[in-house]
């Protein structure tokens, strides 16, 4: 009786073992591939100031060589909303790929919240979306007001605030 048992678990394990790892080799190849992922949109919006002004900023991929520039701005609560949208290059989200490669940010772990921010301050919110086009996976990566991050990290979120704001001369 025990080896009808044993003879059964082995072959359990021999018709069950290859799905099981053929499911993890699945799992591994739905994550975006930092060598292949492309930046499909990147937003930065400020909102929520004791002024009552906002401002967005939006950079959506249209496809590899043209991109689309949206952002609205409005200085405090009377003041009349400025308004652009136009078409640009994509070389800007190129940049944007080149600049996440740079500082490694697929190997960033998720932001700690800081405990402390003020309550009349502007709220910040930034995300980059990254698709891979070799599985059609996709990443996002997002940072708000409250996220503590290190210095690199910052560094990187400027310069791609920069890029952001140099899209509209674009």
């Amino acid at each position: 009786m025990k080896i009808w048992k044993v003879m059964a678990l082995i072959l359990c394990l021999s018709i069950f073992s290859p799905g099981f790892m053929d499911a993890a080799q699945a799992k591994k190849d739905n994550m975006v591939q930092e060598k292949t992922a492309y930046v499909t949109k990147c937003s930065y919006s400020s909102t929520g100031s004791s002024t009552g002004g906002y401002e967005y900023i939006e950079l959506t991929r249209i496809n590899d060589t043209e991109a689309s520039y949206k952002s609205r701005f409005k200085e405090w609560h009377s003041s009349p909303e400025k308004v652009v949208e136009k078409k640009v290059s994509a070389n800007i989200l190129k940049e944007m790929e080149a600049l996440g490669r740079e500082y490694k940010i697929f190997k960033w772990k998720v932001f700690r919240k800081n405990a402390l921010f003020a309550l009349d301050a502007a709220h910040i919110n930034m995300s980059v979306s990254y698709k891979d086009p070799t599985n059609s996976a996709g990443w996002k990566l997002t940072i708000q007001s409250d996220d503590e991050m290190n210095d690199k990290q910052r560094e990187y979120f400027q310069k791609l605030l920069d890029l952001l704001y140099g899209a509209d001369a674009g």
